[in-house]
């Protein structure tokens, strides 16, 4: 039996640091060790502004991961995030090698890097190439063109990319701890990675992780994301609309927002005009409010919030192109009333993602506010397949040690 590869996936966000330790054997992915929440500080809206305090957060996320794990933490793949993401879909072409009869791995790297020409600013750093459909001569909608006969190879590819600065200062932190970074990686491409179906990313989807400070949004559409973008808003300005409205602290309006959305849960009818809940415990001037009126505090943000991402779906023509619908993830998918929101605004079907495709000590992670971290380890291990990781370039901050790395991370997007 092969010997197993341990994988280790970091996510550094605006209100919580998890780190996930998983053991990869067999094609099986084992969590072996969790941090559980750690309490997130020098990180707002996604993006690093305390490098101290950020340091030490990541540094008791990785201990207590390598403390249920039993093993040190040498190096992980980190996510990324901040309104700094953006996208762009990109075009490349290339003549195939006439005295190659079929069309090779080099090929669709060099077609590859041919879509990746594209002029961007000096402070900004492209994070994924993903290549969408391949053209070979005139038959379009080929997803893995290797070994196909052809003269002429094109490629349609979406390039996410963010800010050079924002990037190396998270690296900087994750190095400050003794850790290697692998590679970073899009917190929407990770989430995909654990909550959507092939299905889904085929017929065309839009997922939605709504975390503390941010929400990212990825578009999928025949099998490969079309469109990226991060918000700055997230589930902690809920808590804040709620710690204003009710004159009380943040800390009490945030155990308000989690009793609720616990509630709504399993209530039958959450927004019956009758219904008192009961605040008896936050030292508040009532016993009880109406839980009405709470969520019509709840449901302004999330509709600010939907709305948002409704005028960015329009603007880049995908209304009626998803009709697998919307997933939403991340902390804030548990937000009540955040399915009969985005149904209202957005005109399709809505669900809830939890992270799936891992084995072992899951019970803490089953929940939507893993889903990034999950598919970061899901991430690193279709990378890991063929062969081993080779970490971040840190002199130049580009993602890849030139060909070998590209090969690595086209494989994991290619079928």
């Amino acid at each position: 039996m092969a010997r197993e590869k341990i994988i280790t996936a970091i996510d550094a966000g605006s209100t919580k640091v998890s780190t996930v330790v998983a053991a990869v054997y067999d094609n099986k992915i084992s969590i072996i060790g969790v941090s559980g929440k750690v309490p997130s500080k020098g990180i707002n809206k996604g993006s690093v502004v305390d490098i101290d305090s950020a340091v030490e957060s990541i540094s008791n996320s990785l201990e207590r991961a390598e403390r249920m794990a039993g093993v040190s933490i040498s190096s992980a793949f980190v996510t990324v995030n901040g309104s700094h993401i953006e996208s762009q879909n990109s075009h490349g072409v290339v003549a195939v090698n006439p005295q190659s009869s079929e069309i090779t791995p080099e090929d669709v790297i060099r077609v590859t890097e041919a879509a990746q020409a594209v002029s961007f600013p000096s402070s900004r750093e492209i994070i994924h190439v993903i290549p969408r459909d391949f053209i070979v001569d005139t038959t379009d909608g080929i997803k893995d063109p290797v070994g196909m006969a052809g003269v002429r190879l094109e490629v349609e590819t979406n390039i996410i990319h963010g800010a050079a600065t924002a990037m190396k200062n998270l690296i900087k932190c994750v190095e400050q701890v003794g850790v290697d970074v692998d590679d970073l990686v899009y917190t929407g491409i990770a989430s995909a990675e654990s909550v959507l179906t092939d299905t889904e990313k085929e017929l065309g989807t839009i997922l939605i992780d709504v975390g503390g400070g941010t929400t990212s949004v990825i578009a999928f559409l025949d099998g490969s994301p079309i469109y990226s973008t991060v918000f700055a808003i997230g589930a902690k300005h809920i808590t804040s609309d709620l710690a204003i409205g009710l004159r009380t602290r943040l800390e009490d309006a945030e155990k308000i927002k989690l009793k609720l959305s616990s509630e709504s849960m399993f209530a039958q009818n959450n927004e019956a005009k009758d219904e008192l809940f009961d605040v008896s415990e936050f030292n508040l001037d009532s016993e009880s409010l109406p839980k009405r009126f709470l969520n019509e505090i709840v449901d302004a943000r999330t509709k600010e919030i939907f709305n948002m991402i409704a005028l960015e779906l329009n603007k880049n023509n995908l209304i009626g192109k998803l009709p697998a619908g919307a997933v939403i993830t991340g902390g804030g998918a548990l937000t009540c009333g955040i399915e009969r929101v985005a149904k209202g605004i957005l005109k399709m079907p809505v669900r809830i993602g939890r992270p799936t495709g891992v084995t072992g000590l899951i019970d803490e992670i089953q929940g939507p506010e893993f889903a990034a971290t999950v598919g970061t380890i899901l991430y690193g291990a279709s990378m890991m397949k063929s062969n081993e990781v080779l970490s971040f370039n840190k002199t130049h901050g580009k993602i890849g040690n030139g060909f070998t790395k590209l090969i690595e991370k086209l494989k994991s997007f290619l079928p």
